[in-house]
């Protein structure tokens, strides 16, 4: 289930691009890890001032953009930065970019009822975000 909700995500944010979908991936891998997980960040969100974004996207209504400065402003720029060496992207920019436009959906996609699915989270921290993506490129 849950490598159909990421493919669909991918594939819809970032059409055929097998590079980018790749590279967005890995940088939502790096971020779980680096977060604790998508709790961990998620909390980032609240932290940072943007709970009415994030309840957007958790919620069953249209889900409110993010702009690429204020996902830079709830990691960083040097997380972004590492994220982005991690992924191959060029640089926390194009990182910041990818993200504002992959992050709503996903969290979207994960709290179908207006919560996370923690079975779903459970079972993308074991597979790992890398391995769903190969799973759906076959």
């Amino acid at each position: 289930m849950l490598d159909k909700i990421l493919g669909s995500v991918v594939s819809g944010v970032l059409g055929g691009e097998a590079g980018k979908q790749s590279q967005v991936m890995a940088m939502i891998n790096a971020l779980l890890s680096s977060q604790g997980g998508i709790q961990g960040l998620l909390a980032k969100f609240q932290q940072s001032g943007l709970d009415d974004i994030l309840q957007s996207w958790l919620g069953t209504g249209e889900n409110k953009s993010i702009s690429p400065t204020q996902v830079e402003d709830v990691f960083g720029k040097q997380e972004l930065q590492q994220a982005a060496q991690q992924a191959g992207v060029k640089d926390e920019a194009e990182a910041s970019d990818l993200l504002s436009q992959f992050l709503p959906q996903l969290v979207d996609k994960l709290s179908p009822n207006g919560a996370v699915d923690q079975s779903a989270v459970n079972d993308l921290l074991s597979k790992g975000v890398q391995s769903v993506l190969k799973n759906f490129l076959k």
